[in-house]
Order: C-alpha cells, then structure tokens, then sequence
C-alpha cells in the first residue's frame, strides 16, 4: 500500500477515533488492491481493568475506505 494512501486512510479513522492517533496499522493485501487494516488499543474501564479493542479497515489501493468495523474485548 503506498504511503499516501495508508496516511489518507489513518487520517480518516483517526477523525472517528481520536485514540488511535500517532497509531500504525498492521496492513494485510487481501486481493489485487485491496487491503486489510488493523489498528489495536486499550480502554481503560472503572476499576482499574482494561479492554482490548481493534478497529478493522479495508480499503482499496487509493485509500478509499470501503468498511469499517471495532471489536471490543
């Protein structure tokens, strides 16, 4: 993926997630021009415990953002 387009999608997640700023994503191909990528972080939660959170982008050559999902836990 060329870096252009990872920043412009990096842009994009961090204007919905303000958390994942300064975060680098795990990047995958999925097919020809397609890419998978992961951005992980910890949420702190009452009492002191935290959660594990991932936020899943797939997004063409371009960094036209396609999907976008969170899992949490």
């Amino acid at each position: 993926m060329k870096a252009s387009a990872l920043q412009k999608v990096s842009e994009k997640v961090c204007k919905k997630y303000p958390k994942l700023s300064g975060k680098r994503p795990k990047v995958t191909e999925q097919s020809p021009g397609r890419y998978l990528l992961i951005y992980a972080f910890a949420d702190e939660l009452p009492g002191g415990k935290s959660i594990q959170q991932q936020v899943r982008v797939v997004a063409d050559e371009e960094g036209n953002i396609s999907k976008m999902s969170v899992s949490r836990g």
